[in-house]
């Protein structure tokens, strides 16, 4: 199980760094544009369509890292009221169902793109796709959440059956020191 957890820690790690790439290749970009603008009265072209591109990546990679730290808001106001078996088996369910969507986007998705792939960005200076530019960031988050969901779902299954999980199990970057 120690595997499994460091290979989703090296996931967390890839999405946090290229989401924060993106992020500082944006403002980057923004400031560049402002710059051309205001100084030299010359826009650049490509700017705006970079930028949306730049956003929608970091948004898959930011909300891959979200679904396997478990950080995504959750309201449980009703399940806090339930009994302790009651809560444990409608983490299951809830689950299960999220498991289904993953699967189902990540089945669907690939025809998506082929549609998407019909047309081209239009100012980049490289003409990418617009399946790769929309579609394709969404399909990558869902290929690692999906794993992430079945390793969530196995302890939630160890829980409900009252078998022991360990106190570490939930999926967090370490730290240098945490690795030694």
């Amino acid at each position: 199980m120690n595997r499994i957890k460091r290979c989703f820690q090296l996931i967390m790690r890839i999405d946090i760094t290229v989401g924060a790439i993106l992020v500082i290749s944006i403002v980057a970009i923004i400031v560049l544009e402002v710059i051309m603008r205001t100084i030299f009265n010359n826009s650049i072209i490509w700017v705006q369509e970079y930028i949306i591109m730049a956003f929608i990546w970091t948004v898959a990679f930011g909300a891959s890292y979200a679904f396997m730290g478990q950080s995504h808001i959750a309201i449980d106001t009703f399940s806090k009221f339930m009994p302790d078996k009651i809560q444990k088996f409608m983490k299951i369910v809830i689950s299960l169902v999220i498991l289904a969507v993953l699967i189902y986007l990540a089945v669907n998705l690939p025809a998506t793109i082929r549609i998407q792939n019909r047309s081209r960005t239009a100012s980049l200076p490289i003409k990418i796709p617009r399946g790769i530019y929309y579609s394709v960031p969404l399909l990558i988050s869902v290929w690692t959440m999906i794993p992430a969901q079945l390793y969530y779902l196995y302890f939630q299954v160890r829980a409900f059956l009252g078998l022991p999980i360990p106190e570490d199990y939930k999926l967090t970057i370490m730290t240098k020191t945490e690795e030694a």
